[in-house]
């Protein structure tokens, strides 16, 4: 497979060589990406793919005018007309007197793990097998329960990415991925769907956990339980946690908005923003992370950054160009969409360290709240003021420490900045899960005071 690299890396070196001839300044990106999947819909395996993402995002610079061009054809001659279009998309564009430079050649850190020669080896049918393997284990644990949807499949690719300052780079990433999401009928209707996923970027994955958290999940949810409108304790798991962040807090973190003064952090670098108790850091290099990889989408190594610590805000989020904009230094942590060559800033893996106490144990105190598996409704959250309404979807009740039931339509409201001041205290259930914002959250369940919930009298 090394082939792959080299191959993708000397294209990217030959277009700028190429580009240099007719622009000021000139970056590539190529990827070659592949997935293998097996899907199932309705408790049978509906169908097994194996699909190919491949492209190359071009930019270049004319006095200091960008332009951009995207191929998913890989071959020289046709990389080398797409570097014509992105001059002529750049000499058409308005110039930015903003613009400094791509970024200088920097030291790598040492390549992370995560690459695993089985994977791109793998036939579909192993992965039907998986899928097999989580049915029957499902059926034979509770026939009742309705598989709705699930599978596994397995990715795997090689990045590369050349500039005109020299830096010439490539990676490669493997990963594995089982999940399942079951409902089941109750005198209602339906519970709540829902969902249990485990993502490795080696070949090991934990089905019997998959399938086993699900329907400790979906069996709770079975007992409706009716909640109460008011301000009190609940518990939040890493997963519904990161929507809110995603949506409500994260944008305030990325640099981007600090220079445009759309983030209410932006002069509180320092300061307390969050509960003593919490710490946050953007590790692109997480081993095992889902988000981890050698260099971002400029070509800039990945770090570990901390963002808060025990409540203190210590770092935003930066790429090179609003970096350069602050007069500042990238974080790694540029996305882009190869097709538009938009660049973005994105956080990676997400680590919240873990506390003592079990979830359960935290449970086992409260006299009267709520534990929220997930949330809907986080996407339409303010992004500049970090207001938020949102339902918690699994929301289950506590009552005099132990769960009763799932709360239907239970609806939080507040705002983020807020929020996250209240937390009193980490869970010891640290666990990896996507994320919405295109990485991964990899932390504990964490208990928060003093929320504002509304739910139907009991």
């Amino acid at each position: 497979m090394k082939e792959n690299r080299q191959t993708l890396l000397a294209l990217a070196e030959k277009t700028v060589a190429y580009g240099m001839k007719h622009s000021d300044q000139i970056e590539v990106l190529i990827r070659n990406n592949f997935e293998i999947s097996a899907e199932i819909i309705l408790g049978e395996i509906n169908r097994t793919s194996k699909s190919q993402e491949a492209g190359a995002s071009i930019r270049c610079v004319v006095d200091q005018r960008l332009g951009s061009a995207f191929t998913n054809r890989l071959e020289q001659s046709i990389l080398e007309k797409s570097v014509k279009r992105a001059i002529a998309a750049a000499k058409a564009s308005t110039s930015d007197s903003t613009w400094q430079d791509f970024p200088q050649p920097k030291k790598y850190p040492k390549e992370p793990k995560v690459w695993d020669n089985k994977i791109p080896e793998t036939d579909p049918g192993v992965f039907v097998d998986m899928s097999t393997t989580m049915i029957q284990q499902t059926k034979q644990r509770d026939p009742e329960i309705i598989f709705g949807e699930g599978g596994a499949g397995g990715f795997f690719g090689w990045t590369a990415y050349a500039n005109s300052n020299d830096i010439a780079i490539s990676d490669r990433g493997t990963g594995v991925y089982a999940y399942a999401a079951f409902v089941t009928p109750i005198e209602s209707g339906m519970t709540p769907m829902v969902w249990t996923i485990d993502v490795n970027r080696n070949f090991q994955l934990d089905l019997d956990y998959v399938v086993e958290n699900t329907l400790k999940d979906v069996h709770l949810a079975k007992n409706s339980a009716k909640g109460k409108t008011e301000t009190g304790t609940v518990i939040f798991n890493a997963s519904a946690l990161d929507k809110l962040l995603t949506y409500a807090f994260m944008p305030a973190i990325k640099g981007d908005n600090v220079v445009r003064e759309k983030s209410m952090l932006a002069d509180k670098m320092g300061d307390m923003v969050a509960s003593k108790i919490l710490s946050f850091t953007d590790d692109g290099l997480k081993e095992n992370g889902y988000a981890t990889e050698l260099f971002d989408g400029e070509g800039v190594a990945r770090q570990k950054t901390p963002l808060i610590e025990k409540g203190k805000l210590r770092s935003f989020l930066w790429n090179n160009y609003w970096a350069q904009r602050h007069g500042g230094i990238t974080t790694g942590n540029a996305t882009r969409n190869l097709r538009t060559g938009v660049l973005n800033i994105a956080p990676t893996n997400i680590v919240v360290p873990g506390g003592k106490r079990s979830q359960e144990d935290m449970i086992s105190d409260i006299k009267s709240g709520y534990l929220i598996n997930g949330l809907q409704g986080a996407h339409s959250s303010n992004q500049e003021t970090g207001d938020y309404s949102v339902v918690g979807n699994p929301a289950f009740r506590i009552k005099d420490g132990k769960l009763v039931g799932a709360v239907h339509g239970l609806m939080l409201a507040g705002n983020a900045f807020e929020f996250i001041k209240k937390a009193e205290e980490v869970g010891s259930d640290v666990r990896a899960y996507l994320s919405d914002g295109g990485g991964s959250i990899i932390g504990p369940s964490i208990q928060f005071r003093n929320i504002q919930v509304v739910a139907k009298a009991e």
